[in-house]
């Protein structure tokens, strides 16, 4: 890979760049939201008062934009319209909500463009490192994915290629998992304070972290314990009755609950008899 430009320099950009730095990949410019930076070949580089770059000698062979979603279309039309060679340019957007389409106003002037999606959380402090051992979804054009199938596992990452309607499903399966699990925590967190039990997640955090490891090493069926695991009707109408009144606590706990019954049904270990009770509580 030769001659890279980043437009955007939030996280995602930040730990490219410092791959890139570090990998001696040339980097040719680099752009934000008030202003750019462009080297030349002997490492000079010169700054610039734009947002994007706005010539042929200010934008590399890969192009990577690591905007917010909202302006990864905006971006694609403004520099669309620039006076380049777009058949010899290579432009990846790291949106995980948005698939490769989005660039279709490069890809009409013959640019190959890719969606790559990096699964990890980012934060603006962190480089390059945050992007080993993580799995990089692709998905766009043929050619452009098997080179950065190749970058991907230089950075020691594992590449996914998926189609546009996998990736879209992809992503609500991170924010699940990522996401709504900070939310599912503090939901438990404040539903604790609300009982006078200060310090809550601390005093599960033995019981979160092993959760976790028994889920990875076993997966979620066989991962499951507790009182819809073991048929425990008597316990759930218990946690029901504590929970009247606190309606959106209540209606969480029957939701999950509904789940973790239905993975009950899989393992086939609790008498259906108890799993219809069960089932009666959770749903009425």
């Amino acid at each position: 890979m030769n001659e890279v430009t980043i437009i955007g320099t939030g996280a995602v950009g930040s730990a490219l760049l410092d791959f890139f730095r570090k990998e001696q990949i040339p980097v040719r410019s680099v752009w934000n939201s008030r202003s750019g930076v462009v080297y030349s070949e002997n490492g000079k580089k010169v700054s610039v008062r734009n947002s994007i770059p706005q010539s042929e000698n200010q934008i590399g062979r890969y192009i990577f934009i690591t905007t917010p979603d909202d302006l990864i279309p905006v971006i694609s039309e403004k520099i669309a319209g620039l006076p380049v060679k777009w058949r010899v340019r290579n432009v990846i957007h790291c949106s995980g909500n948005l698939n490769s389409g989005e660039l279709s106003a490069l890809s009409e002037k013959g640019a190959r463009t890719v969606s790559m999606h990096p699964l990890q959380t980012f934060t603006k402090k962190e480089g390059s490192e945050r992007l080993g051992g993580i799995s990089i979804s692709l998905e766009g054009d043929e050619e452009l994915i098997v080179e950065l199938r190749t970058l991907i596992k230089r950075m020691g990452s594992n590449p996914v290629e998926l189609s546009r309607e996998q990736k879209r499903a992809l992503h609500i399966g991170a924010v699940f998992a990522s996401n709504y699990l900070v939310a599912l925590l503090h939901k438990t967190e404040t539903y604790l304070e609300e009982e006078g039990i200060m310090g809550g997640l601390e005093i599960l955090k033995p019981l979160m972290l092993q959760t976790i490891a028994n889920i990875l090493e076993k997966g979620p069926v066989e991962a499951l314990t507790g009182p819809v695991s073991r048929g425990d009707v008597s316990s759930v109408q218990k946690h029901l009755d504590s929970l009247r009144g606190n309606h959106k606590t209540e209606k969480l706990y029957k939701l999950l609950g509904e789940e973790a019954l239905r993975i009950s049904q899989k393992r086939s270990e609790v008498d259906e008899e108890l799993l219809q009770e069960l089932k009666n509580l959770l749903m009425k």
